[in-house]
């Protein structure tokens, strides 16, 4: 509800509490942010608190190092699962990508795995320094 109605700040610190409290104990699987089962506005808010936690590096929660680690990948699926088996995480979280992120992060989707996509490591660390 926060992140559609603009208070994205107020949505990430919502779910930071809920992922420390270990309510969402799949949500960072092997290194990877899966987004599988999460309403497309939590999934992007998902996306968006991993993105901050890279620059701040917080000790409470996991996140992608950007110095240790490869591309970032999300998994947002490919719809199987949903009314229409049409992808809804993948198009929601590239849209985002594209409108709050334009020529500063670049997001694509990994060709052999329409499920996935990937957030370059040298994007990532140009983004944060």
């Amino acid at each position: 509800a926060c992140e559609l109605a603009g208070q994205s700040e107020h949505a990430k610190r919502v779910l930071a509490a809920a992922i420390s409290a270990s309510l969402f104990p799949t949500l960072w699987e092997q290194d990877r942010l899966d987004l599988h089962n999460l309403p497309a506005p939590v999934a992007r808010t998902a996306v968006r608190l991993a993105l901050d936690d890279m620059v701040r590096r917080p000790d409470e929660r996991r996140f992608h190092d950007t110095e240790t680690r490869g591309d970032f990948i999300i998994v947002a699926g490919r719809g199987t699962h949903s009314d229409r088996s049409e992808a809804i995480l993948r198009p929601a979280v590239l849209e985002m990508f594209r409108d709050e992120f334009a020529g500063r992060v670049e997001c694509r989707e990994i060709a052999r795995n329409p499920g996935r996509l990937a957030v370059p490591a040298p994007s990532l660390r140009a983004w944060i320094h």
